[in-house]
Formats: structure tokens, sequence, C-alpha cells
């Protein structure tokens, strides 16, 4: 059914522009709908108005994988989506991390919309709050464990959105591998005469938060993350002028994971 005749009284989806050339959301958001194919939660029309970046994302987690010929499944009770390939299941949850309480000193501050001079970008901040999102998804997915939703023998992933913090688009490395695998700021070296000899990114295994407490930044470089199989990251917004599933994410593997996802 059309999201916008199944869900009348939504405010957000009433809030949504009439169509233009550029930004045809509700097209966009209608085809999004119909390949989440009944699969929304009995909350979602509530959820749509109340985080409504959430649930865009698992409209477009749907539509990745139908894209890609799967055919994704959901419990209420569960991750948000199952598939099953060469006779293993892969559980997927997705998460769209926010910037924060404003009150709380990690938090990322807002980017001043119309400001007459540069912003900073703040890279660690916006780094600890991609950690705090994997690892509550780590704990989510030990939950399902305990619980016998998920097996030692499947495969699990997270799937994260950068939708609610936009000051990590264009950054080197991806903010989401500075989580995973410890990774700092990019570098280059000059030679006299010569030019750039070297280039690459510094190591960067933890950060500290505001209270002097270190956060590890290498979730994929430890034996206690091996639960998660991989990390899908997005850059792409549900509101951007060039909306591309495919050229704005990246799939991360977990190297020590103990069922890596082939």
């Amino acid at each position: 059914m059309n999201i916008f005749e199944k869900y009348p009284n939504n405010s957000f989806l009433k809030s949504l522009p009439v169509d233009t050339c550029s930004f045809p959301l509700r097209e966009r958001i209608t085809d999004l709908f119909r390949c989440l194919d009944g699969l929304e939660d009995p909350h979602f029309e509530q959820e749509l108005d109340r985080d409504p970046d959430a649930r865009l994302w698992e409209m477009m987690l749907a539509k990745i994988l139908k894209s890609e010929g799967y055919q994704p499944t959901s419990d209420n009770q569960g991750p948000d989506f199952v598939v099953e390939q060469d006779g293993k299941k892969i559980f997927i949850e997705a998460i769209c991390p926010g910037p924060g309480d404003k009150d709380n000193p990690n938090s990322v501050p807002p980017l001043e919309v119309g400001a007459s001079t540069m912003q900073d970008v703040p890279v660690e901040k916006i780094v600890l709050r991609y950690c705090n999102a994997l690892d509550e998804k780590k704990r989510k997915y030990a939950e399902y464990l305990k619980q016998e939703i998920v097996s030692e023998s499947d495969i699990c992933i997270i799937a994260v959105s950068s939708m609610k913090i936009r000051q990590c688009l264009g950054l080197s490395p991806p903010v989401i591998m500075r989580a995973t695998h410890g990774l700092g700021a990019q570098y280059v070296v000059f030679a006299r005469g010569e030019g750039v000899v070297d280039v690459g990114f510094k190591s960067c295994k933890s950060l500290p938060k505001e209270n002097g407490q270190e956060i590890d930044t290498a979730f994929f470089r430890s034996e206690e993350n091996s639960l998660i199989s991989a990390v899908l990251y997005s850059v792409c917004s549900f509101f951007s002028c060039d909306f591309d599933l495919f050229k704005e994410s990246i799939f991360i593997h977990n190297p020590k994971a103990r069922v890596p996802l082939p």
C-alpha cells in the first residue's frame, strides 16, 4: 500500500514538500516504503514522527537488500532484518546515531546554518558517537544470543547511517573506520626537491571523553567484538539531491569475526 494512503494523518509525511525535479521526496519515500513491503513494526507510524531518520534508514536498508535480490524478513522480537544466504542466516540491526544531548560535553555541536565563517568539524566527538552506537548494538546482539533469537552460527551485521550527523561527510578516512580500525588523521610527507614521498593515516586506538575516560576506537581489532561479522555504513541522506544508496555506502568486514561473511 502507498505510504501516504496507509498513514494519512502522519505529521512527518504531511510535512514533506511537493516533489520537484531535484527533490522528489514524496516519490522517493513511496518507493522506499514499497521495498519495506509490510515489514514495518506496529509502532512504525508513531516512530516516523518521533525519529524519522531512523525509520528512513530502515526503509533505505530494505531498498539495498531488495535491490541485491534478497528477500528480507523481520520479527518484532529480534534484529530489524534477516536474510538467508548459502544456508546461513544473516541478521542486520540498524542504528542512526544522533549528536547526543546538547547538555552532554561529549555531544557533537550542531552546524551553524548560514554562518559567515568556517566551522571546525569536531571529528573526535563524532567518532565517540559512532563508538557508542557500535557498542550499543553489540550489547543488543549479545541479548539476542542469550534469548536464542540469534545463534552462534549466525552472521550479525550492524548497519549505521550518518543522517543525523552530517559533519562527517567527506572525512578521510571515513569516520566509521576511525571507530572500527583505530585510524586517525590523514598525513602527507614532503621531501625537498622530491614533492610528496609518503601518505597515510595516523594510528588512534582510543579517544578521551571530557571526563578523561579513554574510549576504544578499534572495535574490529578486539576479540571481544567477534560476534559482529561486519558493519554497513552509509552517508547517504534521504534529503540529499544526489540520492544513491550504493555510491554512498561502504561495507566493512570484521577480520576477527567468529562467523565471517563471505
